[in-house]
């Protein structure tokens, strides 16, 4: 069995992206119906890793429309493993700007929650957790 896998937006003052898998496919709207991977913070204080369960995103206040998108399909049994693996293994992005705005490292670029996201997904990718639609 497998389940498919989604990118999601939310408004914010940049929009926050996270990783959506459905695991529960016909619970009723509301109801739980996957697990969220995500990190929250911010780039001031820095960020932690805090996967939830949740109700499809796309029910939610704040979720952007059509921010929904399938990437991929993940194994019942890889679940486990991509949390571990990946979403434990990279770092959440760390504290990099002061109170003021400066940045504290300006030789690297800002790291956010997609530059998290998208280094999750690589390594899915690589890993073989993840499996291409295509």
């Amino acid at each position: 069995m497998s389940y498919p896998v989604y990118t999601t937006e939310e408004i914010g003052e940049r929009n926050h992206i996270a990783i959506y898998i459905e695991t529960v496919p016909d619970a009723a709207p509301q109801a739980i119906r996957g697990r969220l991977y995500h990190v929250v913070g911010t780039i001031l204080m820095g960020m932690t890793y805090a996967p939830r369960d949740t109700p499809d995103p796309e029910t939610i206040p704040g979720h952007v429309p059509g921010s929904k998108k399938k990437i991929a399909t993940i194994a019942k049994d890889d679940l486990i493993r991509f949390e571990q693996e990946c979403c434990e293994v990279v770092p959440p992005p760390t504290a990099q700007v002061t109170i003021s705005g400066k940045r504290l490292d300006p030789s690297k670029p800002l790291y956010r929650c997609g530059g998290w996201i998208e280094d999750v997904k690589k390594m899915a990718f690589e890993k073989g957790i993840f499996k291409d639609e295509k």
